[in-house]
């Protein structure tokens, strides 16, 4: 399995990796120097191991879906989600399940006011139950009851959303560390609609709010105020099939309406997580390959005792300066022990997104 992470290190320094087969890491980091974006993939090849990088973060833990893709020679293939939980509002905090995806920049769960079967099959945020919460426009400013508000039209792949924008308090079911994809990929284009006609509450249950009571296994940390969108309405396929709630994404802050909407410029700033200042925009996915372990993902740094033995971090340069999503130079591709055409002429690139479960190439 590849693992991969991602930062900006010093501006005159600018390096990111392949790797070797490893269990699957994926410590990004993310920090600005002169636009230069470089992605790490974890080796296996080196001697030296590097320090532990935690002090200050927080873990969040995720469970897995999968689901049958195809059956090829009696062969199942399967897809995979991994997911975390996030807590909005007080004083009695609504609890929502969400892929932590690369591929987009806000964070979306169902509302109250979306009435469809497939919202009702997650648990929908109420708006009106938190103290804290309040509706916005685009741009941060509070809904003035009597107009309009704005709307955006989010798509992710295959599926598509329309949601309305909220502020509230938002905390990540994670553990702080001490001082010391689906194949339905998630990637996000959107536009907004100003002024749209407001969607109304109901009184209606989700199948789910009978779950809402239920305690996590998780500690409750990593706190902020930001804004998020609420689904007032989502496609069937692919949120009905889906056991998580709604989406976290983690992409570049070009994805977002604006960095207050994104967690990866707003997490560190805001409180969430508390590291040095190398360490502010650096998170590490690391996904399980069995049960015997848990897959989880680190804000704030990265976890040495999910790398191989003797592994170390190297370095290669993203392909993009300004970019709106995390972008690699693919040199080749191989299949079955033959090199494929496709990169021969340089110009090869590949998105990473922690919402595809499969690596996606040309066909024909």
């Amino acid at each position: 399995k590849l693992s991969w992470a991602q930062t900006t290190q010093n501006w005159n320094s600018s390096s990111l990796p392949l790797s070797a087969p490893l269990p699957s890491l994926l410590p990004m980091y993310m920090s600005r120097c002169q636009w230069k974006y470089c992605w790490t993939i974890i080796s296996a090849v080196a001697a030296a191991g590097t320090a532990d990088s935690t002090g200050g973060s927080l873990t969040v833990k995720m469970k897995k879906q999968t689901f049958p893709l195809q059956n090829d020679g009696g062969v199942v293939h399967h897809k995979s989600a991994y997911y975390g939980e996030v807590l909005i509002g007080s004083p009695e905090p609504q609890r929502f399940k969400v892929v932590f995806d690369t591929g987009s920049g806000h964070l979306v769960v169902p509302s109250i006011m979306c009435k469809t079967d497939t919202c009702k099959r997650h648990r929908r945020f109420k708006r009106r139950n938190s103290l804290t919460a309040f509706d916005i426009d685009v741009d941060g400013s509070q809904v003035n009851p009597r107009n309009g508000r704005d709307q955006l039209t989010v798509s992710f792949g295959t599926g598509e959303i329309v949601g309305v924008f909220v502020h509230d308090g938002v905390c990540l079911a994670g553990k702080v560390a001490r001082q010391g994809a689906l194949a339905n990929s998630m990637l996000q284009t959107g536009h907004v609609v100003a002024g749209a006609e407001p969607p109304t509450e109901d009184d209606g249950e989700s199948v789910s709010d009978e779950e809402e009571g239920q305690k996590s296994d998780q500690d409750i940390g990593g706190c902020l105020g930001m804004r998020f969108l609420t689904a007032v309405s989502m496609s069937d396929y692919p949120y009905s099939l889906f056991s998580f709630d709604g989406i976290f994404g983690l992409g570049p802050h070009l994805l977002s309406q604006a960095k207050e909407f994104n967690l990866v410029e707003s997490g560190a700033p805001g409180g969430a997580w508390q590291v040095d200042h190398e360490r502010t925009k650096m998170f590490g996915v690391f996904l399980a390959v069995s049960n015997k372990e848990d897959s989880e993902i680190t804000f704030g740094g990265y976890k040495t005792e999910h790398m191989a033995e003797g592994a170390h971090l190297i370095w290669n340069p993203g392909a993009e300066s300004e970019q709106e999503h995390w972008i690699l130079k693919i040199k080749s591709i191989t299949a079955g022990g033959v090199r494929l055409p496709y990169c021969d002429d340089g110009t090869c690139r590949a998105l990473v997104d922690t919402g595809m479960s499969l690596l996606g190439i040309p066909s024909g």
